[in-house]
């Protein structure tokens, strides 16, 4: 019986430093990437081209949850396009992290969509391989908007990023289409504020004391982004 008890104890320490010896490694791979995505941060408030270069993998692909797939130069020359004065949001938790190797995956659930990101190590060096996200149906309650307030909204804007953004009307619903990609149709949640496809992101209408409309549009990421009707 005593030696049967050794034998299960041994078996349980042994199996307790197995543990902690493979979650050492995965620890020190979130601190490596919590630090890579501060860099990455740093480099899209600078328009740092060359620190850009280095952080995405000469593969790397975004493939959205709403649109077709953007390649690093793609991915670069966006970056370096836009005008607006926030930072990207720094990945502040890397809970669920999956690490083989010189792989790490960051696989997160967010309302509307399933975001996955592939992190490679190259030359002692992570980089950023691939972002993804998969739409998830959702069954928001929606209300009804009357066809005026809708039409109120419609109109060409520019946003704060440079991005020109066509609001229009198509029957009971408003579309927003960004100039020369695809329209999205959006979901009224009051006469305000409306949720973009995959919950990326909510609009929000307001009307300035001059009468020019304009909107905030909160990604699903954090990233406030302001457009202003041009006509």
């Amino acid at each position: 019986m005593l030696k049967t008890t050794l034998v299960v104890l041994a078996a349980l320490s042994m199996h307790a430093v197995a543990a902690k010896a493979q979650s050492a490694p995965t620890e020190s791979v979130k601190t490596e990437l919590a630090a890579l995505m501060a860099d990455l941060n740093k480099a899209f408030l600078a328009k740092d081209r060359a620190a850009l270069e280095r952080i995405y993998a000469d593969e790397f692909l975004f493939i959205h949850a709403l649109g077709g797939p953007v390649d690093k130069k793609g991915q670069i020359d966006a970056i370096m396009a836009s005008t607006g004065s926030a930072g990207l949001p720094v990945t502040s938790s890397f809970d669920g992290l999956i690490v083989s190797g010189e792989t790490a995956i960051l696989r997160r659930p967010v309302e509307g969509r399933f975001g996955t990101t592939i992190y490679i190590k190259r030359a002692g060096r992570w980089q950023i391989l691939q972002l993804q996200g998969t739409p998830i149906p959702t069954t928001r309650p929606t209300v009804d908007v009357s066809p005026d307030v809708l039409r109120s909204y419609a109109g060409r804007y520019k946003q704060d990023n440079g991005l020109i953004v066509n609001i229009s009307v198509e029957g009971a619903e408003l579309v927003l289409q960004v100039e020369g990609r695809q329209k999205l149709t959006l979901t009224a949640d009051s006469e305000t504020r409306f949720t973009l496809p995959a919950a990326a992101g909510q609009i929000t209408f307001k009307a300035g004391n001059g009468g020019t409309m304009s909107y905030e549009l909160v990604r699903g990421n954090g990233t406030v982004i302001k457009g202003t009707r041009q006509q």
